[in-house]
């Protein structure tokens, strides 16, 4: 995977995603309201992320496009239409997110960068277990969201459960492909 270096006042191709989901901010507003413009403001940090992860550019885009096209889903209120998109959502973003989390925190020296069963099997239980917080924080936001702001932002028990399981799903599947992978370029 080729790695992009952050260099200051260097503009990148995927940067026009991120300037999409900076507009993305005000309209969300109009549209949904001020928890919409929040979710979206959490993809301005995501994607802000990637710009700074060694990731490569189709991955980059890839991670903000998915988060971006979640968050106009809950804006939209496509979850509440549309059977299962809720638990597909959650895949994908738990599965850009392994990606994301895994580049930062081998970056930063937080995972054996060596190889062999005991390395990788580390890596991913560390980031699988990072995007299970992550997961779990959101679903946090969303309750303090709905006790405290606006009862629009529907939680409940299964709804929970069943959007973790499907985080820590799409983590599983992403970290094993790259691990995989990894391990046959060895």
């Amino acid at each position: 995977m080729s790695a992009r270096v952050l260099e200051l006042g260097r503009w990148h191709a995927t940067d026009a995603l991120r300037l999409v989901i900076l507009a993305s901010i005000p309209v969300a507003w109009l549209i949904a309201g001020p928890p919409s413009a929040a979710a979206m403001l959490l993809v301005l940090g995501g994607s802000m992320l990637t710009r700074i992860a060694p990731i490569s550019s189709p991955v980059d885009l890839t991670t903000q496009a998915v988060l971006l096209a979640a968050a106009w889903c809950a804006t939209l209120g496509l979850y509440e239409t549309v059977p299962a998109l809720d638990l597909i959502a959650h895949v994908a973003s738990g599965a850009v997110l392994a990606l994301l989390a895994r580049a930062l925190l081998l970056q930063a020296g937080l995972l054996p960068g060596r190889d062999g069963g005991r390395a990788a099997a580390a890596r991913m239980l560390h980031v699988v277990s990072g995007v299970a917080l992550l997961g779990l924080l959101w679903e946090l936001g969303e309750w303090a969201g709905n006790a405290l702001i606006t009862t629009a932002i529907r939680v409940g028990y299964a709804d929970t459960l069943s959007d973790l399981v499907a985080d820590v799903v799409g983590a599983i599947v992403a970290v094993v492909v790259v691990e995989l992978a990894r391990r046959r370029a060895a």
